[in-house]
């Protein structure tokens, strides 16, 4: 046993971690909650507990239970692994105007213990580069809004992109899978963002001019713009509507920087009113997605608005219903022919122009009222083309399509969906949605899995209500967890256990296989190959000093092995001796020489 392996006795049994792939999405556990509980009319069972999901401990945002096996109440709720919570189910005046009271609660049974299984999630902490050309960026960061800040300075991490700016370094903060709030000071005057902080639930980012990506974007990148002139968007003849029909493309920030890069496409409707003011408003659908991107909480999208006409309702409309209003009058809806439009006319065009990722998971579509129903259409009958739909304020008053879904088998779907409460005599369909939402969750869809569903309290049924949604909307349907992250990869380089420090542990992993003689890496040390030049030897050592997450400079000494260490530009052929300091180690760093014959 070497002196090191004396003084630090060596961590059996760890895994060697490698991210892979570099797609990393939420690790979640479905929970079933159901309780027996006679209600009286205008009485519904909740269950309220201490985690957003069941929410945050506020009656207004717990989630409701669904009824079909009354007087069973259940629903199933996805939440993080690893999850300690507490919860009660309770009931609540269940008209529409006492929704948003958080007063409006009774407990049925005494506050209950739960928990989810706990997983091996790596990173298990968070790490990012930010450029600045401070002196010395110092980071305060926390993971739930009641804690305080923790202080944690920046490690300068080699160049910046012009002279007078470095690159820096954080690693080991936060938990993996988890949102993180932070901003950062040079530890006077300077702060950033100057108002508010970021919050990302990305694992590993960079911070750049003000933006979160989750991968090494171009030294200047362009902001998100409109390919399209409001006054006068592009058209198509459309064969299957029978009439031309405009529409308008809006690109995420980077998309001239990226040649290399290809986006989702959402489709949604009534383009007029989504970036530009319409005659009832509009969405701001620019500011959304801005807000959202810039905090690395979504996917860069391509948006395409769809204009509507004065076919509107009957291209909205399903062939279940009939169209009531405007041309059509009195006839089964066309939505069928829209569709087609959408599907063979117009996505072909887009995907042939811009760098879309054409597949059925990378497509979705958003709309409002009626065209709330059409986005759950399109992902309903034409699945294998539209997988994410956030229908908002739907029109569910016309229910022989959502009748009809409730009683076909499940799609493959990620599905939002939201109304307003305010005002008579509808409330925004907050009961037909929610109905819906019921009937889904009979079904067997899963709450924060593939449904999410959420009321906006005080919202009418109007574009300045579905501006103040459509973020949620996008955030739930593209997370941007769920798109590739090279710099998981980059940032832990070094990470061999996965806990998301690059430490004493990794170097314990790391020191029997660099002294291993050339070759191909045994599959426990695979992962130790960290240039990827399929041995490990003592560039890979080179490489662990640099990515070494320790005040000091890295730790004991490696012997490596002269078999199969190629010549460097100082040395030929010799025994090299890597030192390391390990933190609480207390070795003293050394390094030799030998020539060899």
């Amino acid at each position: 046993m070497n002196d090191f392996a004396h003084r630090c006795p060596r961590i059996m049994g760890l895994a060697i971690f490698l991210i892979s792939p570099i797609v990393m999405a939420d690790q979640r556990e479905d929970v079933d909650f159901a309780v027996d509980f006679n209600t009286s009319p205008g009485q519904s069972v909740y269950v309220v507990g201490d985690i957003p999901e069941l929410g945050d401990g506020d009656a207004s945002r717990a989630p409701k239970l669904e009824p079909s096996a009354f007087p069973s109440w259940r629903a199933t709720v996805a939440i993080p692994a690893g999850t300690d919570f507490t919860y009660e189910y309770i009931w609540r005046n269940d008209s529409v105007t006492q929704w948003s009271n958080p007063a409006n609660e009774n407990p049925i049974r005494s506050p209950i213990a739960g928990s989810t299984a706990p997983v091996a999630i790596q990173p298990g902490k968070k790490g990012f580069y930010y450029y600045s050309g401070w002196t010395q960026p110092t980071l305060f960061w926390r993971t739930d809004e009641n804690e305080s800040f923790t202080e944690q300075p920046m490690q300068e991490f080699g160049d910046g992109r012009f002279d007078g700016e470095q690159r820096w370094r954080a690693i080991g903060v936060g938990q993996g899978e988890r949102w993180i709030e932070f901003y950062l000071t040079d530890g006077a005057s300077g702060r950033d963002p100057s108002v508010g902080t970021y919050r990302t639930k990305l694992d590993a980012f960079l911070v750049q001019d003000g933006q979160v990506f989750g991968y090494q974007p171009a030294p200047s990148v362009t902001t998100q713009r409109r390919d399209y002139t409001p006054a006068n968007p592009p058209g198509i003849n459309s064969a299957n509507l029978g009439e031309f029909r405009r529409y308008r493309v809006f690109l995420p920030r980077g998309y001239d920087n990226h040649p290399e890069k290809r986006y989702p496409v959402i489709y949604m409707h009534d383009g007029q009113n989504l970036f530009e003011f319409g005659p009832f408003g509009s969405w701001r659908v620019d500011l959304a997605l801005s807000d959202a991107t810039r905090n690395g909480r979504m996917r860069e999208v391509i948006v395409v608005g769809i204009d509507n006409t004065a076919n509107r309702a009957r291209d909205y409309i399903t062939p279940d219903d009939i169209v009531p209003i405007g041309p059509g009058f009195g006839q089964p809806g066309r939505a069928d022919d829209y569709a087609a439009f959408i599907i063979n006319e117009l996505k072909p065009i887009i995907d042939a122009k811009y760098r879309t990722l054409p597949d059925r998971d990378n497509t979705g579509t958003i709309g409002s009222s009626l065209g709330g129903v059409v986005s759950l259409y399109l992902g309903w009958d034409f699945n294998d083309t539209f997988a994410r739909s956030g229908p908002m304020s739907g029109s569910w008053w016309l229910n022989n399509f959502p009748t009809r879904v409730l009683s076909e088998p499940n799609r493959d779907i990620r599905l939002y969906m939201d109304s307003g409460d305010c005002c008579t005599p509808s409330f925004d369909s907050a009961w037909a949605t929610l109905n819906l939402r019921d009937g889904l969750l009979e079904k067997g869809y899963v709450l924060h899995r593939d449904l999410f569903h959420t009321v906006g309290y005080g919202d009418q049924h109007n574009e300045a209500a579905w501006a103040s949604r459509v973020g949620v909307n996008f955030e739930f349907l593209f997370p941007t967890t769920e798109a590739e992250n090279p710099l998981l990869n980059e940032i832990f380089t070094g990470d061999l256990d996965g806990d998301g420090d690059i430490d004493g542990d990794d170097f314990l992993i790391f020191e029997p296989c660099v002294s291993e003689s050339g070759g191909a890496p045994t599959a426990e040390c695979q992962s130790a190959d960290l240039d990827g030049s399929g041995v490990v030897d003592c560039q890979d050592a080179d490489v662990f000093a640099t990515y070494w997450s320790g005040d000091a400079p890295p730790p004991i000494v490696i012997v490596c092995a002269a078999t199969g260490v190629p010549a460097t530009s100082t040395t030929s052929l010799i025994m090299m001796l890597v030192a390391v300091i390990i933190v609480g180690c207390l070795v003293t760093r050394s390094r030799t020489t030998a020539n060899v014959e």
